[in-house]
């Protein structure tokens, strides 16, 4: 589960500049364009924000991996927000998008400072957006500031009115291996990006090229059982970059698993002996035979794993129809309850970026089914119709 934080302060300067902080100085790791008031470096710019979709960005699988990503291509100068009807959304259904970056340390030293910073060059002054940023599964919620100086289309060839986004990160939040951040919109409209960049100590290291980007190494909670061996899965999760390499992972001196990675994202399932006591053993993983990765994993028994322990209920819940839901299903039953978070109508259903819920639909329609007010929960105005209607802030999205 995320975990979220709000603390940030806003100042505007009589320079038009905006700087939310969420607040050091530091050496550059890496960098998404320059810090130059343009977004001209950046993909779609300067008025193609209508082809948003159309170059598929926004989708949760889509991921720009730093060291082999380009910018001109694979970045888009603009994140929609849920109001914005030229990127997908409609009366009934809210349009999330998001935002991915990958990259992998090599080397993280033990203290130092860490912050991200996302130099804004726009936003929507009618409907600023509220920004959520995500660093290896910590969040932040930074709201900007209603502004009359920006423009009114995300017209990057104009003067935008400029924001400065700084996130100071927790030491041991940046790790070695592969790390992650997400940038979404939970409210309001577009905004226009003018540099992203993260800052550290000046001991820290990036990993070069890969052909494959490995995110995380885990044993499973959980053991396989067949007819002569049990099991437990050491969990190799890994994007494919480039080509189409072999992976081998080593267990303790012998090799346990080897497979080809392919274009997309994988969680392979290295099987590693069951045990009956807790073990410690060392692992290897290598790519094209190339030590990609060593380390210790800690082993223990656990219970095998049923059918329904792979099933991810939330897996098309979004950007769907109402049918879609992330509820239970009954075979040929007349009800079925799951939350709903999009307005009422054609699509409506539920998307987990979304920290608010309509209501509680027992098979199509929000309409149908109503949560009553209760302690804790806020309403507010549905999407794209202002105070009419209402919704239920949750503190916490159902996943």
């Amino acid at each position: 589960m995320n975990k979220i934080s709000s603390f940030f302060t806003v100042v505007i300067f009589s320079l038009e500049l905006v700087t939310v902080s969420c607040s050091n100085h530091n050496e550059i790791l890496w960098q998404l364009g320059e810090s130059d008031n343009k977004p001209d470096e950046f993909a779609l710019a300067p008025l193609g924000y209508k082809d948003f979709l159309k170059n598929d960005f926004g989708w949760e699988d889509r991921n720009f991996i730093i060291g082999t990503s380009d910018v001109s291509t694979e970045w888009p100068y603009i994140l929609p927000g849920p109001d914005d009807i030229w990127a997908g959304s409609s009366a009934s259904n809210w349009r999330s998008h998001v935002l991915n970056v990958l990259f992998s340390m090599q080397e993280v030293p033990s203290s130092g400072k860490w912050e991200f910073i996302i130099d804004l060059f726009d936003y929507s002054a009618k409907a600023p957006p509220l920004l959520k940023i995500t660093v290896n599964g910590r969040a932040w919620k930074c709201p900007l500031p209603a502004n009359s100086s920006s423009t009114a289309l995300p017209d990057s060839s104009d003067t935008g009115k400029e924001a400065l986004i700084k996130i100071p990160l927790d030491q041991g939040l940046i790790h070695a291996g592969g790390n992650e951040i997400n940038i979404t919109s939970l409210q309001g409209s577009w905004l226009t990006f003018d540099q992203l960049r993260l800052e550290g100590p000046a001991s820290a290291e990036l990993k070069k090229k890969q052909v494959v980007f490995l995110r995380k190494i885990q044993a499973a909670d959980y053991e396989i059982h067949t007819n002569d061996s049990k099991y437990q899965p050491l969990l190799v999760d890994v994007d494919q970059v480039k080509g189409t390499p072999n992976l081998k992972v080593i267990l303790d001196g012998k090799e346990i698993f080897s497979d080809t990675v392919e274009t997309g994202r994988y969680v392979f399932e290295a099987p590693m002996p069951a045990v009956k006591k807790e073990t410690q053993s060392q692992y290897e993983i290598l790519v094209d035979g190339k030590l990609l990765e060593k380390g210790f994993v800690k082993r223990v028994p656990y219970p095998p794993i049923t059918p329904s322990g792979y099933v991810n209920t939330m897996l098309g819940t979004a950007h769907s129809r109402w049918m879609i839901a992330p509820g239970p299903w009954m075979p040929f039953s007349m009800v079925k309850l799951s939350p709903d978070n999009q307005n009422g109508g054609w699509q409506a259903g539920y998307d987990p970026i979304f920290e608010s819920v309509g209501g509680i639909q027992p098979y199509s329609r929000v309409d149908d089914g109503r949560l009553t007010d209760h302690a804790g929960y806020r309403t507010f105005g549905n999407e794209g119709r202002g105070s009419k209607g209402s919704r239920y802030r949750l503190s916490l999205p159902y996943r």
